[in-house]
């Protein structure tokens, strides 16, 4: 009885190695930490604070079309919306020209 139960070990040992080699051997070794590029992370917040902005702009619009909001009101919060997106579009320009200029060129 031991020999065949070793038998079956042997089986499913040479059963695991068939199947696991093909699928775990072509696995490439990941990084679990990639290195953090600040420039592209700040840029990429700032696109998502530009969208954030117009969609505040355009529901500011809507509340104010629909008398949910003052003029007055209206007024200041659009100012404060429409200056957050200059400094934003700012931003995002001279981001974009820093990235332009440490750009590798191809050669030609």
């Amino acid at each position: 009885m031991d020999f065949i139960h070793f038998l079956e070990l042997i089986v499913i040992v040479a059963i695991l190695l068939v199947v696991g080699i093909p699928l775990f051997g072509k696995l490439k070794l990941k990084k679990l930490v990639e290195a953090v590029d600040a420039a592209s992370d700040k840029y990429k917040h700032l696109l998502v604070r530009k969208e954030e902005t117009l969609i505040s702009l355009k529901d500011l619009e809507f509340d104010f079309s629909t008398d949910k909001i003052s003029e007055p009101d209206y007024k200041q919060l659009r100012h404060k919306l429409e200056r957050e997106a200059e400094v934003i579009l700012e931003t995002l320009d001279q981001l974009e020209q820093e990235r332009r200029k440490n750009k590798p060129r191809k050669s030609a």
